[in-house]
This record gives structure tokens, sequence and C-alpha cells, in this order.
């Protein structure tokens, strides 16, 4: 494992500042590009059925002690044209629903019964959007400090590096698994 780290550092080592703003525009133009697709193209609504549900369940400890249970914290779905979507502690019952879909990625942004509007926390809600917006924070303000530094030094070229690709690998985790 060092050496594979050692690699990576010792990659960018050299002509850092081109490599480093190259290697974190990739993910910020990514997220441009999602952004783009959840809010300025048109999006489409389709009616379908819900093909599974899944239990999403949170473990927590009892009562202080090593005791592990865990309780249900909302319901994951996947419709017949293989949309997916979450909830947070609603179920829907109704075999009919009508969703609005974003056109690149498929991404439901909101679903609905004929009997009324169901919240989602998948998509652009929830912990995907915190983790958006920290991400990208993170990446804008470090490339600001690689822009604005004449000298970098090696401890703070190695914090720019590793923090931003651990933030960048739990968003990934979140957007795969969410």
């Amino acid at each position: 494992m060092n050496e594979a780290v050692d690699r990576f550092s010792l990659f960018f080592k050299k002509d850092f500042k081109k490599k480093f703003l190259i290697f974190v525009s990739i993910p910020l133009l990514a997220s441009a590009v999602f952004l783009v697709d959840f809010f300025l193209l048109p999006e489409s609504s389709t009616t379908d059925s819900i093909s599974s549900i899944s239990i999403v369940t949170l473990p927590q400890s009892t009562g202080g002690t090593s005791v592990r249970s865990s309780r249900p914290s909302g319901y994951r779905y996947t419709t017949k044209t293989n949309l997916k979507f979450a909830t947070s502690k609603t179920r829907i019952k109704s075999p009919e629903i009508q969703l609005t879909v974003s056109p690149i990625f498929k991404t439901v942004k909101t679903v609905s019964t004929p009997k009324k509007k169901i919240d989602i926390a998948s998509g652009f809600s929830g912990l995907n959007q915190v983790l958006l917006i920290l991400c990208n924070g993170s990446i804008i303000i470090s490339i600001l400090y690689t822009l604005l530094t004449k000298h970098i030094t090696e401890n703070a070229r190695l914090n720019l590096l590793f923090s931003n690709l651990f933030l960048l690998a739990i968003w990934i985790y979140a957007l795969i698994l969410y």
C-alpha cells in the first residue's frame, strides 16, 4: 500500500499545479454536467409501476451496550423500467406511480401517486446533495489555493491531494450506493 501511495505522490511532485488542476477539474466538470442534467435540461414524465422494494436499515446500539440492532430508515424502490429511487420512512402502496426523470443520467426527480406527491431521499436530495456541495466546495477552495500560492510546500501538496481524493471516494461511493 505504501508503494502505491508513494507512486501517486511522486506522479504529482513534478509540475504539481498543472497535474492537480487537471485531476480536480474532471470531477468538477462531471458534477457540472450532473447539475445541468438535473436542473436545466427538459425532464420527462412517465408512468411506471414498482417492481421491487427493499427496506433501508440503520444499525444502532441498544442502551449503551454492545448489542447492535437495526431500525428501518426508509425504502429503496426499483421500477419495471429499472429506474431507482429511495424514500425516507414513506412506503408507497400504490401500484402505479408518476415519475419525473432527468434526460441524461435518468435521475428520478419527483415521484407522485394518484393521491399525493412523495418526498424522495435519492438523486439530488439528502446525502448526495450535501456531498456534492462539500466536494465541489473543497475542490474550488483547493483550486483557488493552488492558483494563488506561489510556492506549495510538500505537506500542503500531500494534504491537497489526499483530502480531495478522500472526499471524491466518499462521494462516488454515495452515488453508487444511493
